[in-house]
């Protein structure tokens, strides 16, 4: 398995970001050339490059997540020219160690070291290719240059991406060269050349499948890519980011950890992400959201009433939850005051839910031990509020699946469904990605909270994978049928963000629409938004003052309006 942890960043990176960053290794004494560093900068540089990948996965995956509907972030669209200006600095400032990387490697003598600079690069990119389409490129990371370019050009998206599919060819070629010195600080693959040219090959198809459609000979190269093979397929083969419970010299543990470690409120999770996987005994439950509380809030109650989420949404006073919970879990007459009080805890909001946020943080559910490294929560286990909970602040050992057997799968799956000429049991690979996502997120719970998580039963996964290879079963169109593996691909995307949302652009599915309770589709915004569906990010404001190619980007470019070159759906919510 890649898996790996951010040991560089306690250990080293507070001191070499300052070094690495300012591009001035003269100061190390170890270099005549600036533009040419030895191996021993190009070891400083690597763990700086590598984090420079997992900024690219985390940039927006909490706004992604809201755009798809899995909780209260960014899901009401409002979004401005203002929005995402750190994510777009921070996108040039972190992937210039990964260009410093590829100068330093431009005379042949460390293959490997310039192999994984170019993966780092194409995966990066075309995260942020992704999220805001054109994007200075060809010319950028050139401020410090020998002849410095500070307006560099903006690149059309399809060119960009063009580009980065060959970078992904042009590692493989350098993995395969011998490397003279063994590659060192590398923490994502310890310098595996054939760990390495899995990971060119699986982002290469990641490329592939997001810009098929809008590329003339699309399905044609996306299928000699999964024929070829070589990419991720097993879960030894994870590319996955491990955090660990280290606080001190530098805090190492998962960003969404910060709950437990008083650093704020949680973000309001969707009820309806929650509601329906309490309503299909999904075994991920427990694992990915803790509860704070187990009393049933009372509307008519004045300090009550400031906390119930707008429009009843909360899932105790639900009617139609209510009835289907009963339906479920085959109750008769009135609902047990004990399953009251375990479905009290999944307290959330609904999509779009733009009512203030009054002092409820300790009533919140927040993120459970997958991914997050945090606690577990089954009906046995006891509802604690995180406030003044110095016992539940031990952990923040979770993860970030960056690029994981079960995606692939379902890449494949999509593919063969969407008729673009991928082969393959779609049905088998189905099953397969489902169960060994629900593999990982048992395996880091059993991790983070050792104490008091388990593992749910071999029939009770076995049951929840039959009931949805059933709907797949039942679906009458292949159409029909990849929405409901979209479906599923909606929650196994907790923790994943930018999959979601790329799955979303590129088929329309999970089917948008008006609100069914519990269904196939996902919740329509709950109240009418300001804006459309985030096909895009807003160009930053503060870039046209820094760069006069970009002030049209910021004028004309419409982040509801106009898609990236791959998007042919451009998806729209009923209202």
């Amino acid at each position: 398995m890649t898996n790996y942890k951010n040991v560089f960043r306690a250990l080293m990176l507070t001191g070499l970001i300052s070094v690495v960053s300012s591009c001035k290794f003269t100061e190390l004494d170890i270099n005549k050339d600036p533009n040419r560093p030895a191996s021993g900068s190009l070891a400083l540089l690597m763990p700086v490059a590598e984090n420079a990948a997992i900024n690219a996965y985390g940039a927006v995956n909490s706004s992604a997540m809201g755009f798809a509907g899995l909780w209260g972030v960014s899901d009401s669209y409002n979004l401005s020219n203002t929005s995402f200006q750190g994510t777009w600095n921070s996108a040039y400032q972190s992937l210039q160690s990964i260009e410093e990387m590829l100068r330093a490697t431009e005379d042949g003598k460390n293959p490997r070291y310039r192999g994984i600079a170019m993966v780092l690069k194409a995966y990066s990119m075309g995260n942020y290719v992704d999220m805001f389409g054109d994007m200075p490129y060809s010319e950028a990371w050139q401020g410090n240059a020998a002849t410095p370019n500070k307006s560099p050009k903006f690149d059309k998206d399809a060119d960009i991406y063009e580009a980065l599919i060959k970078l992904c060819d042009q590692a493989v070629a350098e993995l395969a060269k011998a490397q003279p010195v063994a590659v060192a600080n590398d923490y994502m693959g310890a310098g595996n050349a054939t760990t390495w040219t899995r990971i060119a090959r699986t982002v290469k198809l990641r490329l592939l499948l997001n810009a098929r459609k809008g590329r003339a000979n699309g399905n044609a190269e996306l299928k000699a890519a999964f024929d070829a093979g070589g990419y991720i397929t097993t879960a030894a083969q994870n590319w996955t980011y491990l955090y660990s419970t280290q606080v001190s010299p530098a805090d190492n543990r998962h960003p969404w950890y910060y709950t437990y470690a008083g650093g704020g409120d949680p973000n309001y999770i969707n009820h309806q992400l929650m509601g329906e996987m309490i309503l299909n005994k999904d075994p991920r439950l427990p694992f990915y959201f803790y509860r704070q509380t187990s009393r049933v809030l009372d509307p008519n109650n004045s300090t009550d009433r400031g906390t119930i989420p707008f429009g009843g949404s909360y899932l105790p006073l639900r009617d139609a939850f209510l009835s289907e919970y009963k339906t479920a879990f085959n109750i008769t007459g009135a609902i047990p005051t004990a399953d009251l009080q375990y479905l009290a805890g999944f307290f959330g909001r609904d999509r779009a839910d733009v009512s203030g946020a009054p002092a409820d943080g300790a009533l919140r559910a927040t993120p459970g031990a997958y991914p997050a490294g945090g606690v577990y929560s089954d009906r046995s286990t006891a509802a604690v509020a995180l406030t003044g909970q110095a016992a539940l602040n031990y952990g923040g050992n979770g993860q970030w699946p960056i690029i994981n057997s079960w995606n692939t799968k379902f890449w494949q799956v999509e593919a063969i469904l969407d008729g673009t000429g991928v082969t393959g049991d779609a049905r088998a690979l189905f099953d397969a990605a489902m169960r060994e996502q629900i593999a990982v997120v048992v395996a880091q719970g059993l991790k983070s909270d050792p104490s008091k998580a388990k593992a749910p039963a071999t029939t009770e996964v076995d049951a929840y994978v039959k009931a949805w290879l059933d709907m797949y079963d039942a679906a009458p169109s292949n159409q029909a049928k990849l929405n409901v593996v979209a479906k599923q691909i909606w929650f196994a995307s907790w923790g994943q963000g930018m999959e979601i949302w790329n799955l979303q652009r590129r088929t329309g599915y999970p089917i948008q629409g008006q609100f069914k309770q519990f269904s196939v589709g996902i919740q329509a915004p709950i109240s009418k938004p300001p804006r459309q569906y985030a096909l895009r990010l807003p160009y930053p404001q503060s870039e046209g003052a820094l760069n006069p190619n970009a002030s049209k980007y910021i004028t004309d470019v419409v982040f509801d309006r106009d898609p990236l070159f791959w998007d042919k759906v451009k998806v729209k919510w009923e209202f």
